[in-house]
């Protein structure tokens, strides 16, 4: 892989990630505090997250899946 496309992977990736947990988030109807609470993180950390200013790792990944209900596998469904 092409240095130019793995750095516009790790540009794109956080943010469709973030996109993905706002919009699950909202379809629950929980607010960032909630679901921060849910899975033990701050309510900044959550921000960061949906803004794609941070990349979470993959325990956060499925703890967020299990808090918002859904499974990882349609969770990295879009």
């Amino acid at each position: 892989m092409s240095d130019k496309r793995l750095n516009e992977l790790k540009d794109s990736i956080p943010k469709i990630i973030g996109t993905r947990i706002k919009n699950l988030r909202k379809e629950k109807g929980l607010t960032q505090t909630e679901l921060a609470e849910l899975v033990g993180k701050d309510r900044q950390y959550l921000y960061k997250i949906e803004k794609g200013k941070v990349t979470p790792n993959i325990v956060t990944i499925s703890a967020l899946a299990i808090a918002l209900e859904i499974s990882l596998k349609n969770f990295f469904d879009f």
